[in-house]
């Protein structure tokens, strides 16, 4: 199959024209000493030749948390800033929305936000250029490649890319009502420069054979469905202007273990749940993957869908018209953040709003548009392109890998918006409104398209503003995880109707609109109990024979249920001895009927003693 990619003598023929672009945002433009310490070469000839952004300081976290020894990443230092979204164990996790903004157009390895089914794989620095993986199935010449064959027998290059969970801002969706996906706020993205080898480039080698559509991926994490794989259709790996890659460097160094060391899939412009980490297998079939994981995660089924109804009914899943590959468009507003305050009185007289916005499929945002009478006249923000800068910077080296991007228009990275806002407009408005649009003219809605697994999240970001006083409060929809706060739950708490097409803040004359209600609470208590248990008993069973762990106050015995709980034996075991409140309740909250509800109702022993 010809590559699409134009020739060298093509691309010196049409290079682009340098646009006339707002400059990088300061928090990603560092000085030469502030920069960290690899390929010293490569960068010295990029800061030479260009002003993209170069990756902020890092710093790589050396201590092993402690809420993390008793897990299997018991081994894995990780940076306490992030805030963790499902418990002690996996470990899932973004930044703080402002960390996350201030770093810039990159994202340093530390603060990228993690989303992982499992333990992480172990592996050692001295086994990482043996490392295999294997090409199968449908082809003529099977392969089995370790990653020193990449780093020496393919041509390496580098491109920034942005991965984006599909669950970002999906704590809106648990709002409103909850979903079966954990609590994502909105930093469920980030961006780095990946550096590995073009995927076709591999695909070919092996030489698929007529009839193939499908490449199947999978990691070497094994799970308690099996090992986590998903596929992507043959003919776009095989496209070098849809920029898939395996990836085995992120930001000039190697890959972190929670990023896939030492070899992961990269697949821009899709939710970050098809670039599968720890690669083992690309396999070419004629259908797409039969993985688990691959049909029961990573959809947007029908709004009419209820959990009841999915877990009745796996023909839901079965149906490939409800997978989701390319990312929606998408903005938040970093600034102001939330719980952020503002005097009136203030020196300046204008505030500058700022955020982020993305596409999907390698589409261009177009507009970001922000509005501060609720969405009834728009204006437009000042929009900034750091990912140009690479096209316009032509051919070079960075971090080992070429940087060569003039040649193709697709659009795979963030882009960074601002406007000017007059303080005396914010002190007479009630909220700020954005909304982002692509070259294809995909325009955020409105109103939430509330879906089973809280996927794709999209409606307009808004921010409410409080005036007191002389002083102006900003509330964000939500906080991620378990964390209090936002206008969403103060909004619901007050008895407003979130999906009224008023944020919920109009009453009396709304129109009559159908409420969903939420899910049945289950009974986790036992009528009648009155055994106690001694802490000092309590933690006497911390180990996997007989793990006792408390929920609110209430003693459970785990035992019976290591064997097919859907989290794995482990998410049980490293709750021995343990209060797991905060743990059971982040997931309890979002799928009322799972296994683990019922395994707590099944299992009470007793009632732990307060000191």
């Amino acid at each position: 199959m010809a590559s699409l990619a134009p020739t060298h003598e093509e691309r010196s023929q049409s290079r682009r024209v340098s646009a006339d672009l707002p400059p990088t945002p300061p928090d990603s433009d560092h000085s030469d000493s502030e920069k960290p310490d690899v390929n010293d070469r490569d960068v010295s000839v990029a800061r030479s030749t260009s002003q993209f952004p170069l990756p902020p300081p890092t710093t790589e976290p050396t201590d092993v948390l402690e809420i993390d020894k008793k897990t299997p990443d018991g081994w894995l230092p990780r940076d306490p800033k992030l805030i963790r979204l499902t418990g002690v164990h996996p470990f899932n996790s973004e930044a703080p929305l402002s960390d996350l903004y201030n770093e810039g157009f990159l994202t340093s390895p530390e603060l990228f936000y993690v989303r992982n089914h499992g333990h992480v794989p172990q592996v050692k620095d001295e086994d990482i250029p043996d490392w295999e993986f294997t090409i199968e199935g449908m082809v003529e010449n099977p392969l089995t490649l370790t990653l020193r064959d990449l780093m020496e027998q393919y041509n390496n290059v580098t491109y920034p890319v942005t991965l984006v969970c599909a669950g970002n801002r999906r704590k809106e969706q648990n709002v409103v009502r909850k979903t079966k996906g954990f609590s994502w706020g909105a930093a469920g993205v980030s961006t780095a420069l990946f550096t590995g080898v073009v995927l076709g480039e591999v695909l070919k080698r092996a030489k698929p054979k007529r009839g193939a559509r499908f490449v199947c991926m999978e990691g070497a994490d094994k799970l308690p469905n099996g090992f986590y794989g998903t596929s992507v259709k043959l003919n776009w790996a095989m496209d070098p202007n849809k920029g898939m890659m395996l990836a085995h460097g992120m930001n000039g160094e190697m890959l972190r273990p929670d990023h896939g060391k030492p070899l992961r899939v990269v697949i821009p412009g899709q939710i970050g749940g098809r670039s599968v980490k720890w690669l083992k297998k690309l396999i070419i079939t004629t259908e797409p993957s039969d993985n688990w994981y691959h049909i029961y995660d990573n959809r947007v089924l029908p709004t009419m869908v209820s959990p009841e109804e999915s877990a009745s009914n796996e023909n839901w899943w079965k149906d490939e018209r409800y997978a989701i590959y390319d990312l929606s468009t998408n903005s938040a507003i970093a600034y102001p953040a939330h719980d952020e305050q503002l005097s009136i009185a203030t020196v300046d007289p204008s505030y500058c709003v700022k955020g982020y916005a993305y596409g999907g499929g390698g589409r261009r945002v177009t507009r970001v548009e922000i509005s501060t009478d609720k969405g009834k006249t728009w204006r437009l923000a000042n929009i900034d392109y750091a990912e140009d800068r690479y096209r316009d910077a032509g051919p070079q080296q960075l971090f080992n890998g070429a940087l060569d991007m003039e040649w193709r228009e697709s659009s795979f990275c963030w882009c960074f918006w601002n406007l000017d806002i007059a303080v005396s407009e914010l002190a007479e408005s009630q909220d700020i409104l954005v909304r982002a649009m692509d070259e294809s003219m995909n325009l955020q809605p409105r109103d939430m398209y509330w879906s089973v697994l809280g996927m794709m999240n999209n409606p307009w970001y808004r921010i409410a503003i409080t005036k007191t006083n002389d002083t102006l409060h900003f509330e964000h929809p939500t906080q991620p995880a378990l964390m209090p706060g936002g206008w969403m739950e103060r909004v619901k708490k007050a008895g407003g109707n979130l999906s009224n097409g008023y944020w919920g803040e109009r009453f009396g004359d709304e129109p009559k609109e159908p409420v969903v209600e939420d899910v049945k609470e289950i009974k986790m208590t036992k009528d009648g109990l009155k055994k106690l248990i001694t802490i000092d008993e309590l933690r006497q069973h911390d180990k996997e024979d007989s793990p006792w762990f408390v929920v609110n106050g209430e003693v459970y015995d785990g035992t019976a249920f290591l064997e097919g709980h859907p989290g794995g034996a482990q998410s049980i075991i490293s709750a021995a001895a343990l209060d797991s409140s905060d743990e059971f309740m982040a997931i309890r909250k979002l799928d009322q009927q799972s296994n683990c509800s019922h395994l707590l109702t099944s299992t009470q022993t007793a009632r732990l003693q307060k000191p």
